[in-house]
């Protein structure tokens, strides 16, 4: 399970998930990481978000926010590396 330090966190992911209609995406969401491939569709994730708000300032702080904690969540988990290789 991914621990979230602040809810808007969390929210913001789901609504991007069902947004872009990606259930494995929720799933992870949910259930935390537990494999190379779902730590490489929750970076993808993540920066594919950050594309679509690129424009929106007021995403900045929580984005950050997200960042620090799904690379902490997937470092704890053993994959740091995979995570830092999905940075664009």
């Amino acid at each position: 399970m991914i621990e979230f330090r602040n809810i808007k966190e969390k929210e913001l992911l789901v609504h991007y998930a069902n947004e872009f209609g990606d259930t494995n995406i929720l799933n992870i969401i949910e259930s935390g990481v537990s494999s190379e491939l779902e730590a490489a569709a929750l970076a993808k994730f993540y920066w594919k978000i950050v594309d679509e708000t690129i424009e929106d300032k007021d995403l900045e702080y929580i984005l950050e926010r997200i960042y620090t904690t799904l690379h902490i969540h997937c470092g704890n988990n053993g994959y740091s590396d995979v995570w830092d290789n999905e940075i664009p």
